[in-house]
């Protein structure tokens, strides 16, 4: 559990002796109290945490601030519609040798541009890989080899890109093919017609925007504990308040981690149609009470298995850590970067 997500409406991260321990005080609904003055919904021992995500209603005391500060655990705040607000991390190392090298490599276009095409060229191969899975249990559908042929054209095309601001195009045309082949997968009770965004309009959509924010911030988190920059990257232009480089590590995981899992939990019907409300504060739609338990729930069991679709056995989670690693290891001249999916 590198992650606890505590999305009770009410409820309280605490410290009880070396231990982080969550409280209700009210019931799950927010409509009235509890018999009980304090219920104790979980305890957990700091070692096993790498990241606390309140979403909504939820809170923190500064004693169990502080113990997350000193064990190393960063704090991120979400709102219930699923939009990150703000993360609160540990103090980063002390050795300022990997920022340097990282600044060095983003000033070197060359070193910039190689990478950023590797990160492209993993995202087309993932999203292939991803498409075809799918396809093998579905004959029939044209949309899947239409899909697959279009993005397997651009992945030869991506290795001739000489201007990395050229590889977001090819990211974008990409993905617009990707998403038409991936809408014939769908076929429980929670259909996928197109992505579609800011707002999500429907379920499908509102889950696959959902996990992205959720994988980006986990990213931004392991970057910081190791001494990254988080906010200047390789593919994505630095922006205020953009998380460029996890976004960059993001762009690999997308396919084969958050598509998959939404794609799994709406064939199998664990999240429906019932499990989400329109959203009268921005518009289009999110989850339920009821429903951001359940997607949590699932999120964590998924995310502590092995991946699907890889040669070797690793979980997304540990997967992460490792691809973290491996980018340091690269931008320190030690090593090449070596992507999920290579050629």
């Amino acid at each position: 559990m590198p992650t606890l997500y505590v999305t009770e409406p009410g409820a309280v991260v605490r410290r009880s002796a070396g231990s982080i321990v969550v409280t209700i005080t009210r019931d799950p609904d927010g409509r009235g109290p509890l018999p009980e003055k304090k219920k104790e919904l979980i305890e957990v021992e700091p070692h096993r945490l790498e990241m606390i995500a309140l979403v909504g209603r939820a809170h923190i005391t500064s004693s169990a601030t502080q113990l997350c500060l000193q064990q190393g655990i960063a704090v991120a705040w979400f709102r219930r519609s699923g939009d990150f607000l703000g993360r609160l991390v540990p103090e980063l190392s002390r050795t300022a040798d990997l920022r340097l090298a990282q600044f060095r490599m983003i000033s070197d276009d060359t070193r910039s541009l190689e990478l950023a095409r590797v990160f492209i060229a993993s995202k087309l191969r993932s999203a292939i890989a991803v498409l075809s899975a799918v396809r093998s249990n579905r004959a029939g559908r044209p949309e899947f080899g239409d899909a697959i042929r279009e993005l397997r054209s651009m992945l030869e095309a991506v290795q001739a890109v000489t201007v990395k601001e050229d590889l977001l195009g090819f990211e974008g045309n990409a993905a617009r093919h990707y998403f038409a082949g991936l809408r014939a997968a769908f076929d429980g009770g929670v259909p996928f017609t197109g992505r579609a965004r800011r707002p999500p309009p429907d379920p499908a959509n509102a889950l696959l925007s959902f996990g992205y924010v959720i994988l980006v911030n986990a990213f931004a988190s392991l970057l910081e504990a190791r001494g990254f920059d988080p906010y200047v990257g390789v593919l994505h232009a630095v922006r205020s308040g953009r998380p460029s480089l996890a976004l960059d590590l993001t762009e690999e995981f997308r396919h084969p981690v958050v598509d998959r899992f939404v794609l799994r939990v709406c064939n199998r019907r664990e999240l429906r149609p019932e499990h989400f409300e329109a959203d009268t504060a921005r518009g289009g739609v999110r989850l339920t009470r009821s429903g951001m338990r359940t997607f949590f729930r699932l999120w964590e069991a998924f995310m502590d298995q092995p991946l699907p679709g890889l040669k070797e056995r690793i979980s997304p989670e540990e997967l992460m850590r490792r691809q973290a690693n491996r980018l340091a290891s690269h931008v320190r001249g030690r090593a090449k970067y070596t992507p999920i999916f290579s050629g």
